[in-house]
């Protein structure tokens, strides 16, 4: 199990299919290799990962691993959970394969940029092109509200959104 695992005592994630935004913040730059992506250099600031639970278990499945931290590093976010605790996630039940259109809006966004090229986004066919990223890096932080209220082809009140409470946050030398 690795440092930066979640025991589950947030509301009940729903079994059913969906997309979801894993929330992060890096406090120190860091070094690490994304499986075939290669060695990267992820820059402080907070980052956004967006995913879609729509196999086996849904969302329950799919997000419960990644904020348990835990398994092979299978997804590049496996990679980077490895070194990132989840600050939050954000979700949304629905069938229909949505985050491609969550990553593009975030992407948008002032101050976004894209810290790893592919990040997520490898199996990704958007009318033809692939997203630049499923992984979105904040240098100054992000609003919470104003992203779950903009998020394309939703209302507000359906998404739901989750903060862990703890202030942990490791420092390079715990990495090691």
């Amino acid at each position: 199990m690795n440092m930066f695992s979640l025991e589950l005592q947030s509301p009940a994630i729903p079994k059913s299919s969906g997309a979801y935004i894993l929330q992060m913040d890096l406090k120190h730059p860091q070094t690490l290799r994304v499986g075939r992506l290669g060695e990267f250099t992820f820059p402080a600031g907070a980052y956004l990962y967006v995913g879609s639970a729509l196999g086996p278990g849904g969302l329950e499945a799919r997000l419960g691993r990644h904020l348990r931290g835990n398994g092979h590093c299978h997804w590049h976010i496996d990679w980077l959970r490895q070194i990132v605790p989840v600050r939050g996630y954000f979700y949304l039940e629905t069938t229909e394969p949505i985050e491609c259109s969550w990553s593009q809006y975030l992407i948008e966004q002032p101050q976004a940029g894209i810290p790893v090229p592919g990040f997520g986004a490898s199996d990704c066919r958007t009318k033809g092109k692939s997203c630049p990223a499923h992984l979105v890096w904040f240098k100054s932080g992000i609003n919470v509200s104003r992203i779950r209220d903009h998020l394309p082809g939703i209302r507000e009140s359906q998404v739901e959104y989750q903060e862990f409470t703890s202030n942990f946050q490791p420092e390079v030398g715990d990495l090691e």
